[in-house]
């Protein structure tokens, strides 16, 4: 049976919260002259609209869908649906002028990059798998593309692993008792340096 926690225990286990700013804190050195932030949500098509200011170029981390499936034995998962929101504008690098859509799918190439490779792609956290199901999609209005910005999300998903208890865990066996020369002995459960 669950027992209450209070908020303070509950927020010692939220290992949800830590995985949006461990994935900024990995991605910003590998991002030199990118922002590099953490969003509140995803950026939706009324806040390019509405005039929001997302400074070019600029990686904005959010996470966007989380699910439980539950496993028999009590434990279960976290399928956390990640969005990198990529936001890139018209701009000379060097000498040369780069359009906003190329600058877009340079940057988002370097994230499949980063995806794929099986250390950094933890992004320092334990008890995550790999990343899957990566896609690059443009957010791009009419309005936008006029004003010199384009807006892409690259999305990919991973699991943090190991929430829950099994129900019928039993708590480990220390000793045993056995009856020896007429009397009740206790012995060590791990009888492994004990003679046959």
């Amino acid at each position: 049976m669950i027992a209450p926690r209070t908020l303070a225990q509950r927020l010692e286990g939220a290992r949800l919260a830590a995985l949006a700013p461990a994935i900024v804190a990995t991605l910003k050195p590998l991002y030199p002259g990118v922002t590099v932030k953490e969003l509140p949500g995803r950026i939706d098509i009324s806040d390019i609209l509405a005039g929001d200011v997302y400074a070019a170029p600029m990686i904005g981390i959010c996470l966007t869908r989380i699910r439980q499936p539950i496993s028999v034995d009590g434990s279960f998962e976290l399928p956390t649906d990640i969005t990198a929101i990529i936001v890139t504008e018209d701009q000379a690098i060097g000498s040369k002028a780069v359009e906003r859509a190329e600058l877009a799918y340079a940057i988002g190439l370097g994230l499949f990059e980063v995806l794929v490779d099986l250390d950094v792609a933890r992004w320092g956290l334990a008890s995550i798998t790999s990343p899957t199901d990566a896609e690059m999609r443009p957010l791009v209005t009419a309005k936008s593309y006029t004003a010199g910005t384009a807006y892409y999300a690259l999305t990919w998903r991973q699991s943090l692993i190991g929430f829950g208890e099994d129900p019928l865990a039993r708590p480990p066996v220390e000793t045993v008792e056995t009856v020896l020369d007429g009397e009740a002995v206790a012995l060590p459960a791990d009888l492994s340096g004990w003679p046959v």
